[in-house]
């Protein structure tokens, strides 16, 4: 018992005084002796289980950690590669072996990128010398400068892989298939360069191809550019819709890349405007020659959406040569030869000529000098006297605007009227002339009628009838004394919608005239679709008496016509004795001319009242 510390103590306790062991003590010590050492054995039996419970329930967590972060990594929309310091596999994502088309066991531990790089069925039917290429650059890559290539795969698949460097010596490869956001990149660059209805190069692209011409013609190579402007095309938008209109650009469009060569460029710079640039030009025979082709092709009847359309075009060139400063000069040069066709009458082509520049320089002065007319107050009204034939005297007047320049003096309407319809001011003048010759025309004679031409953009904007209603209240002037003369190019652009406008201003009590009559090329048509009060004959056929058998017979056969139905009519340009007496015997109703009085100011139309219509005096 020595050698148990613990049970020596205890035989210590049981023994009394007189040195007699009591038993029954020393069972209970060594009972409760043991009874402690199984309650720490029990302690410590919890304690470990409970470690071990702690220990399963981290694994547990980092397996489940484990298991989304390899959920995430496949989940991702890129591929991922994780490569040890000696280049084998680390770990890889699902994406990464999906771009490569690999099986998940082909990106395996231990695996290289080439093991890898061979394996992929994406190189495997490419010429050999691109298939190294592409396995070379890729394994070239420096993880340590975080290196990055985009490759063009044998698929067609544009790939982007990127290399960076990871802390323990190896690198990870982050590989993306960009094909998508390439095609749209490219796209998106396509569309700021090209015209979304005809996919022509646009105003952009046509600038930078214009630049390269003019570099090359610095060296030698003359290039030319034509500006082109359809005729006629806003009829067909206003009359058949803008569907039809733009499935019309895109027939001209095909017509044209028809006619040019391959090499050169046709661009829509808007609307229906177009440029051509035509390379290695020897002289200046060859655009001209083109654009007469291009204008007998595009004038040919166009079938579109069950429609007959027949429109053409107008043509400016610029020759680009060594002396061309720069792309914008070629093409306003361009611009101003077709601003000169379409003025010389249309469906014509014109080369650019310096002596423009002062023409264009004029036309901008003017333009600046109508805006300040208009607030100045510079716009007066003058009145041509018209002449009933069978009584011989003074039956209205025609009002027409003239414009008194500080410096240029009187400027007559044909240098300003189509210009203000250009800048979309004639509306303002328009109402001034009518508002003004309306309070004018309540000065004279209750049988003195007034004349006033109406453009055919005063019709456009539906405020025609409410404008000539305000007119004759504002001057108390009677509706039955003021006619209103239109020519045909009002009824061109959208006849129904005119007409409705014209019938709502006959209802007013106004008289509607049909003016320059002849010159157009549906005149009688109008004439049987809208009932005209009076038919004014133009000035061309008028100067034609006794030189040309065909006007005569022309007049004749208008006056019968309008007989027939009930129509005055009115002969334009009078200057000659002769031409008034011709046209007393074929029964005209009224004339005008220089024979009987220029216009002139409100103040000259008193002393008209009562002339003879017979004499130069009246």
């Amino acid at each position: 018992m020595a050698g148990h510390p613990l049970l020596s103590r205890q035989v210590a306790k049981a023994t009394g005084v007189d040195g007699a062991l009591d038993l029954d003590t020393l069972m209970h010590l060594v009972a409760a002796a043991y009874a402690e050492k199984d309650l720490d054995r029990t302690r410590a039996d919890r304690a470990s289980q409970l470690v071990s419970e702690e220990l399963e329930d981290a694994l547990a967590a980092l397996e489940t950690q484990n298991l989304r972060f390899k959920a995430a990594m496949d989940h991702m929309s890129q591929g991922l590669c994780l490569f040890d310091r000696k280049g084998r596999v680390a770990i890889a994502n699902r994406r990464f072996a999906e771009i490569y088309q690999l099986q998940a066991s082909a990106c395996a531990p231990d695996s290289t990128l080439k093991d890898i790089l061979l394996r992929s069925p994406v190189f495997a039917n490419c010429e050999t010398l691109d298939r190294r290429l592409l396995i070379e650059e890729h394994e070239e890559l420096n993880s340590t400068a975080g290196d990055s290539i985009d490759q063009v795969w044998p698929d067609g698949r544009t790939i982007s892989i990127v290399r960076r460097a990871v802390d323990d010596g190896g690198f990870l490869d982050t590989v993306s298939d960009i094909t998508e956001s390439r095609l749209a990149s490219a796209r998106i660059a396509h569309l700021a360069r090209h015209d979304a209805l005809t996919d022509l190069p646009n105003r952009v692209l046509l600038r930078e191809r214009l630049q390269d011409a003019v570099r090359c013609a610095h060296r030698g190579e003359s290039s030319s550019v034509l500006c082109l402007d359809l005729d006629r095309f806003k009829g067909v938008n206003d009359t058949l819709g803008h569907p039809v209109g733009d499935a019309l650009l895109v027939a001209v469009t095909k017509r044209l890349l028809a006619v040019v060569r391959e090499h050169d460029t046709v661009a829509r710079l808007g609307g229906d405007e177009f440029a051509i640039i035509l390379y290695r030009v020897s002289s200046p025979a060859e655009p001209s020659m083109l654009a007469r082709r291009i204008i007998d092709e595009l004038s040919r009847p166009y079938r579109i959406n069950g429609h007959q359309i027949q429109i053409g075009a107008s043509i400016g060139i610029e020759m680009i040569g060594p002396d061309t400063a720069d792309p914008d000069e070629a093409l306003r040069n361009a611009d101003l030869a077709l601003y000169k066709a379409k003025g010389d009458g249309r469906g014509e082509y014109k080369m650019f000529e310096p002596k423009l520049h002062a023409v264009a320089s004029r036309r901008m002065q003017m333009e600046n000098d109508l805006h300040e007319a208009l607030g100045k107050g510079q716009f007066e009204v003058h009145y041509q006297p018209q002449i009933d034939v069978r009584r011989s005297k003074v039956h209205g007047f025609e009002a027409l605007v003239r414009w008194r320049h500080p410096e240029r003096g009187l400027v007559q309407p044909s240098e300003f009227i189509a210009l203000s319809e250009e800048m979309g001011l004639i509306d303002i003048l328009g109402r001034h002339v009518l508002e003004t010759a309306c309070k004018d025309a309540t000065t004279w004679p209750k049988d003195i009628n007034i004349a006033v031409n109406l453009s055919a953009i005063q019709f456009k904007t539906n405020r025609i009838v409410s404008l000539v209603d305000r007119a004759l209240r504002v001057a108390g002037l009677e509706p039955e004394r003021l006619e209103l003369e239109i020519t045909e190019s009002v009824m061109l652009d959208n006849g129904a919608h005119v007409i409705a406008q014209l019938n709502q201003l006959k209802r007013i009590g106004v008289r509607i005239s049909l003016d320059d009559f002849g010159t157009g090329y549906s005149s009688l048509s109008y004439i049987r679709n809208f009932p005209f009060d009076n038919i004014k004959i133009d000035k061309s056929f008028v100067q034609e008496i006794g030189v040309s058998a065909d006007s005569l017979a022309i007049i004749r056969a208008v006056t019968g016509l309008c007989s027939s139905l009930g129509i005055s009519t009115t002969a334009e340009g009078v200057e000659t004795e002769d031409q008034m007496r011709i046209l007393t015997d074929e029964k005209l109703d009224t004339v005008q001319g220089f024979l009987f009085g220029k216009a002139g100011p409100l103040s000259e139309t008193y002393a008209l009242f009562h002339a003879n219509a017979g004499t130069r005096a009246a």
